[in-house]
């Protein structure tokens, strides 16, 4: 996978980590009743999460452009391999880790953990995922 096709891949993940935390957030601040500080506390977290999903999406846009532009020139070695393609379960790991360590230093409750948290289920199925495809392949 090239730096591109892999970049694609890790902005992806991170958007999708951000949707979900977006809609958790999303999901908590409808029961918060309207007096409370903590109403102004999520839509606040809710800005930040969504300043970073734009700039994500705009990245991504510039991402898939190269990546494409690279497949139309034949410099890509597999342009029919798609963004979800399974990554190495080494790799999946080390980001689940990393996930695992970041998590326990954000705050309790904050847009940081809610994202955190998003990515550790996304990882947990993707090295599900992974795994499944390499014991069928050792069959």
């Amino acid at each position: 996978m090239s730096n591109d096709t892999e970049a694609l891949r890790m902005t992806s993940d991170s958007l999708l980590d951000d949707l979900e935390a977006l809609e958790a957030l999303e999901e908590e601040k409808r029961n918060v009743a309207l007096g409370s500080h903590r109403l102004v506390e999520l839509a606040t977290q809710i800005e930040e999460l969504a300043h970073r999903v734009l700039a994500g999406a705009l990245g991504q846009r510039q991402l898939s452009q190269e990546v494409q532009a690279a497949a139309a020139t034949g410099q890509l070695a597999d342009p029919e391999s798609a963004i979800a393609d399974t990554r190495e379960i080494k790799l999946i790991l080390a980001d689940w880790r990393d996930a695992e360590r970041r998590l326990a230093e954000a705050a309790p409750g904050s847009a940081a953990a809610a994202s955190v948290e998003a990515e550790i289920e996304r990882l947990r199925g993707e090295y599900r995922t992974a795994f499944d495809e390499a014991r069928r392949r050792d069959v």
